[in-house]
This record gives C-alpha cells, structure tokens and sequence, in this order.
C-alpha cells in the first residue's frame, strides 16, 4: 500500500492547513493492471473506512485508489474551509487522469461519495458501485435552521458517542476515531452540510443509470430507502442487516454481501482465447 495519490488530482482545490491523520491518508493499491477503481468516502469521512473494500478488488486485479477528499481527515478548521467545489473537483480531476492511463475506470462510492460520483463526468466511469447513496435522510436538519446558523457564523455542538461494534480495517483502528469524534462528528457544520444536500439533490435523479448498482442497508438509520426512492434506481440490491456504514459494518455478513456484489457487478475480465 502506499499512501499517496498522484498530487495533481488536488491542483487548484482548498489546501488543508493540518496535516491527515494517519487513517485519514489517501492510498493506492496498484500493481499496473489494466483497470482502475476511484473510491470516494462520505461527508467527514476518511480513506481508511474504504480499505476493506480496496483490498478485496485489488486482490481480484483491480489498481485501487483512494483519494482523500479536501478537509477531510485533517481537522474541524480544513473542513470548515472546504465545500463541495473542492469534492467534486478533487473526483472529476481524479476521474480524468485515471481515464488517461487506465483502458477501464470504475468507481465505488460510500455515502456522500456516490453524490459525488454522480455528479461526476458519466462519461469516464464504465460502472460504479454506491454503496449507502444518499437521496433522502430520516431525521434532515432543516435548511432554514442551516442558513440562519451560516449567516450568524454558528458551528453548535450535537451528541456523539464512539461505536467500537463497528469493524474498521485501516492500520491501527480506531485510533483516530476520537480525534474525529472532537472534530467533525460532534459538531454541525452549517455551510458543510448545505453543500451536502446540494449534493444529494443534484444527483438523485442520475442513480438510475445501467451502469450503476446501489447497495442499501436493510438497517440503515440516517438514510430512507422507501418505494419512492427506490424508484431512482434501476440496479439495487438490499443488504441484509446493512447500517448505514457497510464498509466496514457491525456484522459481518452485511460486509461481505457489499464486497462480494461490488465484485459481481464491476469484474469484466476480458475473454478467454479458445484452445487451439
């Protein structure tokens, strides 16, 4: 594994001013084959919740990688610089230098990463994975609370309490968790969180491509995965006691559904010579 993308990609966006911490380091998993595949975390998220994924398509022949998104991983002080221009722009540079070097690119988006892919160039992606995408929260806060905070230059505090019944792969977890805890996670970013459902918004009706597969949680306890949502889908399947988090979820079996369906949809090896 190293732990680095190729610097380009963040040419032009926010430049965090802390440094990532060490589950929050971008990373890539290659051995020069023929096809890639970009994993995009969530909204105050950080690459080491993808690595179980990575490592299960790396394994089966993909180049994986696994780009830190702009004021994410660092501090509450980056991510409350950063905003969806910089997200998007760090996917689409992504996308395109992948497309360059690459004969086949895929993408396997967590939460907020599968907006983010969404509203990317369709065109470079020749299948996806969501993974949990997010069209319509449970309990949203609303817009009107969100501005008025915004305008008034307001960052509240909200409960959180850490979860060690979820599995997380990255080297040496959960040792950042409190870290993020402090940072992001028990406060609510206003401006943030605005660039969220702008996001979420924007690419509800673009989930019913072909060449996508989402993959929701039975359990999920943020996002609603009713009949009216499932309408935006054409490729979909339910994962069995599937939370909101199934890179890397409480039970294992929910886990390993997610990997073994990104894999089914996503391997197009090419075909076989016949014997002479």
């Amino acid at each position: 594994m190293i732990y680095s993308v190729p610097t380009s990609w963040y040419y032009g966006l926010y430049r965090d001013k802390k440094s990532e911490r060490s589950s929050g380091r971008s990373f890539t998993l290659s051995n020069n084959f023929y096809r890639a595949v970009l994993l995009v975390h969530g909204y105050a998220g950080y690459p080491g919740e993808m690595v179980s994924i990575a490592d299960y398509l790396y394994s089966a022949g993909f180049d994986c990688y696994v780009p830190r998104l702009p004021g994410m991983g660092t501090s509450g002080e980056d991510f409350s610089n950063s905003g969806l221009s910089d997200w998007l722009g760090l996917v689409d540079n992504a996308l395109s230098d992948l497309k360059m070097n690459y004969q086949k690119v895929y993408a396997v988006g967590h939460s907020m990463g599968c907006s983010l892919l969404a509203l990317a160039d369709s065109a470079i992606i020749d299948k996806a994975v969501m993974v949990a995408p997010p069209l319509r929260m449970k309990h949203p806060v609303k817009k009107t609370l969100l501005k008025e905070l915004k305008a008034d230059g307001r960052i509240p505090d909200v409960p959180w309490q850490s979860d060690p019944s979820f599995h997380l792969h990255y080297l040496g977890a959960p040792c950042d968790d409190e870290y993020y805890g402090a940072e992001y996670w028990s406060h609510l970013y206003p401006s943030q969180m605005l660039d969220l459902y702008d996001a979420m918004a924007k690419a509800a009706p673009l989930f019913k491509r072909e060449n996508y597969l989402n993959l929701y949680g039975a359990d999920d306890a943020l996002c609603s995965y009713g009949p009216k949502v499932i309408e935006n889908f054409t490729n979909y399947k339910k994962i069995a006691k599937g939370t909101h988090y199934m890179p890397y979820d409480r039970k294992e079996s929910a886990e390993k559904q997610v990997l073994s369906e990104t894999l089914k949809f996503l391997d197009e090896r090419p075909p076989m010579w016949p014997e002479a």
